[in-house]
């Protein structure tokens, strides 16, 4: 059901709003930022955004019929920010019954601060609580992405970790009594080149930010000689061979995990393949 109080508003995601969801993360303000943090034009920031909304709406579509559903924000009509979720069963990461997940709660950033995210996060529970016996989400140690110390304070408690560069904790509300998710473990094993260093770049429309981001790492990544680089677009990718991966997003260096890579700065980067190198050619 949607609600309102004073100017703001929430409605269910839906085939004549699908598009509003994307708006959020791509908005001038959002582009403003990147471009600065970045030190990219800010043209090709926009052009990127634009292209990652594109292909997160696509992976929106892929998953209306496996349950995916979100919460859009508004304020006088303009789309602040949103909550999306499915069932866990539906997804590759985490393994689980008759629970929730949490894909993303994101508010444009001027719009923090205001109780926006515990509001939108109140109304997924409720909405979830009529297909499921908890909702689960994957929680960072770190301050503005997904932290665990908000979900903490929403009553969500750890349940699971998975400790790469940046840890990711899985954190679990239950309604009634339900056996516990856990991450699936990695069952891929990378097919090495003799003499370089593979690096393998997983991305979907998850995230309308990937598409810059995995720009970027490309262009660090052919500053290097003695790099494979090969790139994986999970979102035309089977549930089965995702599931091999352990992750649809994501990078592996040498067929290890190195998902902070997406994102880091360009001297974390040569640090991190300078050493994967060396160790290379031991």
């Amino acid at each position: 059901m949607d609600i309102v109080v004073t100017d703001i508003e929430i409605k269910d995601l839906n085939i004549d709003n699908l598009e509003d969801i994307v708006k959020p993360c791509i908005c001038e303000e959002w582009a403003k930022r990147v471009a600065e943090n970045t030190g990219v034009n800010i043209e090709r920031v926009r052009e990127s955004l634009y292209k990652g909304a594109g292909m997160k709406i696509d992976w929106i579509k892929r998953r209306l019929h496996l349950g995916y559903k979100a919460k859009i924000l508004y304020e006088k009509e303009k789309p602040i920010g949103f909550v999306d979720y499915l069932p866990v069963a539906m997804q590759t990461e985490i393994a689980g019954q008759d629970i929730a997940l949490i894909n993303c709660v994101s508010i444009i950033p001027s719009y923090r601060g205001k109780g926006y995210g515990k509001l939108l996060l109140g109304e997924a529970e409720l909405d979830a609580k009529k297909f499921s016996k908890g909702i689960a989400v994957v929680a960072h140690n770190h301050p503005k992405w997904m932290p665990v110390s908000f979900f903490t304070k929403m009553g969500y408690k750890a349940v699971d970790e998975r400790d790469d560069r940046i840890k990711e904790i899985l954190m679990l509300k239950a309604f009634q009594s339900v056996k516990a998710p856990r991450f699936v473990r990695q069952k891929y094993k990378p097919e090495l080149e003799f003499g370089k260093v593979v690096v393998e770049i997983l991305w979907s429309g998850v995230c309308p930010h990937n598409v810059l981001s995995v720009e970027l790492l490309k262009d660090s990544l052919n500053k290097f000689g003695g790099i494979l680089v090969k790139e994986v677009a999970t979102n035309d990718l089977s549930q089965d061979v995702i599931h091999n991966y352990g992750h649809d997003y994501g990078v592996y260096i040498n067929g290890k995990p190195n998902f902070w890579l997406l994102g880091a700065s360009n001297d974390e980067i040569y640090r991190e393949m300078k050493k994967a190198i060396e160790e290379n050619d031991k």
